[in-house]
């Protein structure tokens, strides 16, 4: 990207170009909070398409979130089979189920949305298991809060195309410069399209010549012309 552009202009473009490649599917019907929070604990450096699968089959495999709960972490992974760090995932699963039962003894989180977006998070963040990126998930897909949920994987995107500074570690400031450029609305449509542009192209070694951002990422133009290893990773925290 020109040296000139603000970064308002750097993050317009990258957000038409993948509106462009990847048009937002239809916006689906928000899930209960628990369901979500369950779901992000899935969907975390994947996309939409593997975590509605293994979210599909938690269902079908489980009579309800008290099994899994009880359920061993092996058997919680198999149903999360085909997700990136499958058994890592359901480890935290089950520790958050444990820990969220022993506290109130039932599985409900209804009247979150009633706490007001920043307690909301703040008491989703406390429970065990719980990542960053599975709260910004619940806020921005149940509780319509300006969020945009950042994994590594998204991440590794974002500081290729230099779009966020390689130096800042938290996610929560990356968070916040990402929402401060990206308006509420096109952050479903954002979260998506990252997914799929880290999962199939800007993977560990990306696939540049296949990017629909290629001429404006200045990693990808350093790799295109040969002066940069593809295997060079970014920070991913």
């Amino acid at each position: 990207m020109a040296a000139t552009m603000t970064k308002q202009d750097q993050f317009a473009l990258v957000v038409k170009h993948l509106e462009k490649k990847y048009p937002a599917p239809p916006t689906p019907e928000p899930r209960p909070v628990l369901d979500e929070l369950v779901y992000a604990l899935g969907r975390e450096n994947a996309t939409t398409s593997l975590a509605d699968a293994s979210f599909a089959r938690l269902k079908d495999d489980f009579h309800d979130w008290n099994e899994i709960r009880v359920s061993t972490v092996g058997e919680v992974a198999n149903a999360l089979r085909g997700l990136p760090d499958a058994g890592a995932k359901a480890r935290r699963l089950v520790e958050f189920l444990q820990e969220f039962f022993e506290g109130d003894y039932n599985f409900s989180l209804e009247g979150m949305e009633k706490k007001g977006l920043k307690q909301a998070s703040k008491q989703l963040a406390r429970y065990q298991g719980v990542t960053e990126f599975a709260v910004a998930w619940v806020m921005q897909r149940s509780l319509g809060g300006h969020a945009i949920p950042l994994d590594e994987a998204a991440i590794r995107v974002l500081r290729r195309l230099k779009v966020v500074d390689d130096d800042v570690e938290s996610v929560e400031s990356l968070r916040g410069t990402v929402e401060h450029y990206v308006r509420q609305a096109a952050g479903f449509g954002f979260t998506e399209a990252i997914a799929e542009l880290a999962m199939h192209i800007c993977k560990d070694v990306p696939d540049c010549p296949k990017c629909p951002l290629k001429t404006e990422c200045p990693t990808g133009q350093l790799i295109l012309n040969k002066k940069l290893d593809p295997k060079a990773k970014p920070k991913a925290k």
